[in-house]
């Protein structure tokens, strides 16, 4: 019972970011047009939007949850957070509140692409997270944040049904500094919360 309450904010939070995700992916960033004064060959209105500025989100949350819980438990709510935003889906489809999956939410491909990369970012967040946390205390959150994002953008960007062309590198390029900023950026929430999210015996780490 003790573990289930404790699951119950970390895996709510989770379910918030990437439903804040989704619902923002067809809102375009007009000011990141001029990324096609760096590289012409870039096209951001095609992918870069609102929903890949807020995704690093997850990642401060499994942070902070790996800081309180450790290891073991934020992958159970990782895990639990995606089995309830799929029990969701599978609901709304079924009682009609969703037309379709592929027309509403996306196409199986691609969703599939989204799932599988997502997890493969938080894996590579919550392990590293574990492994480096302790003295000094940035270091853990930032670069499991910057590695968790960056896995997650190589995953997605390579999948084999995206045409890997020219703008690929720049794409990946892109993306990467967008996990770093948020990554540098998130220290300080983490900073002022650092009292608040305090470790639990025997989870260790600064």
């Amino acid at each position: 019972m003790t573990t289930i309450v404790r699951l119950i904010l970390p895996v709510l939070a989770l379910c918030g970011a990437l439903v804040l995700c989704f619902y923002l992916r067809d809102i375009p960033v007009p000011e990141l047009d001029r990324l096609r004064e760096v590289d012409p060959l870039l096209d951001p209105s095609s992918w870069l939007n609102w929903g890949l500025l807020v995704l690093p989100l997850v990642f401060f949350v499994l942070n902070l949850t790996s800081r309180r819980y450790g290891a073991a438990l934020t992958l159970t709510a990782s895990l639990l957070a995606w089995l309830l935003l799929a029990g969701g889906i599978f609901w709304a489809v079924r009682e009609g509140f969703i037309a379709g999956f592929e027309q509403e939410i996306a196409p199986y491909a691609l969703a599939a692409s989204f799932v599988g990369a997502m997890a493969v970012g938080q894996l590579v967040n919550i392990l590293l997270f574990d492994r480096l946390r302790g003295i000094p205390w940035w270091k853990a959150p930032f670069l499991a944040a910057f590695a968790g994002g960056a896995a997650f953008a190589i995953v997605f960007n390579t999948r084999p049904a995206m045409v890997w062309d020219e703008e690929l590198g720049g794409r990946l390029a892109v993306e990467a500094a967008i996990h770093f900023t948020w990554a540098l950026v998130q220290l300080l929430p983490t900073l002022m919360l650092r009292r608040t999210i305090r470790p639990l015996p025997g989870f260790g780490g600064a």
